[in-house]
């Protein structure tokens, strides 16, 4: 029975400092009451503020008996809750460590503004304020209850000494008030205890209902960590805690995840500035803002975005909603990475073969005519030239098609050094080629252009058949408002066939 008696005193004790939470389970749920009190002081900063703020305007305007002459206290009580609302706001993010003091200073300013406003602005009244924050402040913030039940017990030792030592309060009301304070700190101490216990209860127990050893989780997580291996990086996340663990990671995503215990959602945010392209992040950062992801992921199983990362080119991100169930709430995801460079190259490589005449490796018909289409849309000055090349069949039929196709890839070679990389040069087919030479918009420049090809031909001489010289006839025509390839193509074919009268190399400009 002593025994007994001598561990209830140590159960309370327990009871009004920690909640009955030890240290360590106080530690598995840090992260979600941090966040939750972070929440918590937002919220009831912002309902002090307009509670001062209206008890200030209402002693201004009104001339209700009591009120006026706590004017300057109800003020101080709303600068000290906006400069807590304030720093909760810029300095938590970044620097939340900074929470406990800052709970600490919001409760303490609530106890100091009582005590103005029961001894400095309204000593002959009734207090009031004061005996409210001390019964509702306890129980404001999820936390163990010793220092928040401690910073009560000194302001009832500071109200009675206060008392005590001073004539500030009229003795005819001190038996009440001192009544009225105890009866006030005990109800908030009991009462805040029990809060702040039930409260970590809960916490605790959510955080190891999501820890559970249950066959289906394991079975779970082996198969994550099998897909893990196709992945660059690949993480479990629960939405409603913040909390995430890394099934697979490398060296950069390691050194950037934080060490003081930040979320999944800053961490991922920290990661992701650091691994992506400059040009690519902002729409990476709205792909993994988390505070969306339940929207967007309503109805869907997946949703993927690609980008440049810095150290392994192309990626794929990906968000998997992971749900027990159809129409349950989503809670848990997936977040992946996986590397698709050589998916990339496969699409860049399929994508030049469509575009590109296999022999010149020039744009191939399709191709260059939407380019040149696309540049003529947009109003884009230009000369476009149509030639071919002289007695082509007779070189075939002479030479045989093995030389044929040399003079054709020469042709070629011959395109790219005296045309720029933005001009578009095609083949249209046999022995028939276009080039559209941007910006060249007058007679005088497009002759100097095209007599540097006719020069460059002059120097090829094609193997075996030192005494032949290519010669081609060219039309020219110019870019004009709202005239499409086709039009300038049957302009320079006229030109072209008069080119072909001329003996040699030749070109003829197209005049209307």
């Amino acid at each position: 029975m002593l025994p007994h008696m001598l561990m209830m005193p140590q159960k309370y004790f327990d009871f009004f400092t920690n909640a009955q939470v030890n240290a360590q389970d106080a530690e598995l749920v840090r992260r979600v009451v941090c966040k939750r009190n972070h929440i918590a002081l937002r919220m009831f900063s912002i309902l002090a503020m307009a509670g001062f703020a209206i008890a200030t305007l209402t002693g201004l305007y009104s001339d209700i008996d009591g009120i006026s002459q706590k004017v300057i206290g109800y003020f101080t009580g709303f600068v000290l809750s906006a400069l807590v609302f304030v720093l909760n706001s810029t300095l938590v993010p970044k620097f939340p460590k900074v929470l406990p003091v800052l709970l600490f200073v919001f409760e303490a300013a609530l106890y100091a503004t009582g005590m103005y406003l029961t001894f400095v602005c309204s000593p002959d009244q009734l207090t009031i304020t004061l005996f409210a924050f001390v019964l509702v402040v306890p129980q404001l913030f999820a936390e163990r209850p010793a220092r928040v039940n401690l910073l009560t017990m000194v302001t009832v030792i500071a109200f009675v000494a206060i008392y005590l030592m001073t004539d500030l309060k009229p003795d005819s009301i001190r038996k009440q008030e001192f009544v009225n304070m105890g009866i006030f700190a005990f109800l908030g101490i009991v009462l805040g205890s029990y809060v702040k216990k039930a409260l970590l209860e809960r916490y605790l127990f959510e955080y190891r209902e999501q820890l559970s050893n249950s066959k289906e989780r394991k079975a779970q997580l082996r198969q994550w960590k099998s897909m893990a291996d196709i992945y660059v990086s690949m993480v479990q996340a629960d939405l409603n805690t913040d909390m995430y663990s890394l099934v697979r990671t490398n060296e950069y995503i390691q050194n950037v995840v934080s060490s003081d215990r930040a979320g999944f959602k800053q961490n991922l945010i920290n990661v992701m500035k650091a691994t992506t392209a400059p040009e690519f992040l902002d729409g990476v950062l709205e792909f993994v803002d988390v505070t969306t992801l339940r929207e967007r992921l309503k109805d869907k199983r997946t949703i993927t975005y690609e980008f440049m990362g810095v150290n392994f080119g192309w990626c794929r991100a990906r968000f998997i909603a992971v749900r027990d169930s159809a129409d349950e709430e989503l809670h848990r995801v997936i977040y992946v990475v996986e590397n698709i460079n050589e998916q990339k190259n496969r699409e860049a490589k399929l994508a030049t073969m469509a575009e590109t005449d296999a022999m010149t490796g020039l744009y191939n018909r399709r191709a260059g005519t939407a380019k040149i289409n696309e540049l003529l849309y947009s109003n884009r000055d230009g000369m476009l030239c149509l030639f071919d090349v002289d007695k082509f069949k007779s070189v075939n039929d002479t030479f045989g098609h093995q030389t044929g196709d040399e003079v054709i890839i020469a042709v070629a070679n011959a395109m790219r050094k005296a045309f720029r990389d933005r001009d578009i040069l095609m083949r249209l087919g046999g022995d028939e080629f276009v080039v559209f030479a941007t910006d060249v918009k007058t007679e005088e420049v497009a002759a100097r252009v095209i007599q540097r090809f006719f020069t460059i031909l002059d120097e090829i001489r094609i193997s075996n058949h030192e005494d032949y010289r290519i010669s081609i006839s060219l039309g020219a025509t110019f870019a004009q408002k709202n005239v499409m390839f086709e039009t300038l193509y049957k302009q320079a074919d006229d030109c072209t066939y008069e080119s072909k009268r001329i003996t040699g190399k030749a070109f003829t400009f197209f005049r209307g």
